[in-house]
């Protein structure tokens, strides 16, 4: 069987002015027609994908030539089981392996391939996904050993979606980092006691995860921050549909 280049993010990571972000809903042409930039635009910072920046200051015999230095972890939140992401997930592999160069035959293997992906069954479930990137090396490896070792059980009280309606939701499976490139996978209820975890006219919906961050300003000595991403309700629709 044919092997697909797997997907680097940090290649289609795209720097754009956030007065055209919003601007053009490309989303609402056929995802196949999506081009680089847009896939970008998808998966890193759209209606569904929203990052938080959390800085630490460096001092002393740490510090830059200006006596200051800053650590950046930036942390990346989509909402997986949207389908909008996983099209843009899709399409970067196509976009990746050429497969708007591909025979009629190509196209249908690298479809069956990837299909599952498209067609993943969200009805019972929300999936949120997490990526980190950081400036600091130490802080990556320390992150992605977190990420790894990291269970559902562990985390269950650390890791919630605040719902309007609802009120914290508390998490139901929790799945490490893969070879696939998606990330962290925390997975919640898309219902609890009957009632939509997101529902039409909710403002926002948001993720919180307290998680261990290393503080080179105190001695290397591990600190708990807590990440808090909101995304826009009205803004979550795709194709007519609220999608999540």
């Amino acid at each position: 069987m044919r092997a697909y280049k797997k997907p680097c993010l940090g290649a289609l990571l795209i720097v754009l002015n956030s007065t055209v972000l919003f601007g053009q809903d490309f989303w609402t042409a056929p995802f196949e027609k999506w081009n680089s930039k847009q896939v970008s635009i998808m998966i890193n910072e759209s209606p569904w994908a929203r990052n938080q920046t959390l800085s630490t200051p460096l001092v002393g015999r740490d510090a830059g030539l200006k006596g200051e230095r800053e650590i950046f972890n930036k942390f990346t939140v989509r909402f997986f089981s949207a389908r909008p992401v996983r099209e843009a997930y899709v399409r970067m592999m196509q976009l990746l392996n050429k497969y708007d160069d591909m025979t009629p035959q190509q196209r249908v293997e690298f479809d069956s391939r990837f299909k599952r992906a498209l067609n993943l069954d969200v009805n019972s479930q929300v999936i949120v996904a997490l990526e980190f990137a950081s400036n600091d090396q130490d802080a990556n490896r320390e992150m992605r050993q977190f990420l790894a070792n990291a269970r559902t059980d562990s985390i269950k009280q650390d890791a919630y979606l605040i719902s309007q309606g609802l009120g914290r939701v508390p998490l139901r499976e929790y799945f490490p980092p893969s070879s696939d490139g998606t990330g962290a996978k925390f997975v919640f209820p898309r219902e609890v006691n009957g009632k939509p975890v997101i529902a039409q006219g909710d403002k926002d919906i948001r993720f919180e995860f307290e998680i261990p961050l290393v503080d080179r300003s105190a001695g290397g000595q591990s600190n708990r921050q807590k990440l808090l991403v909101s995304f826009k309700v009205d803004k979550m629709v795709y194709k007519g549909e609220l999608s999540y």
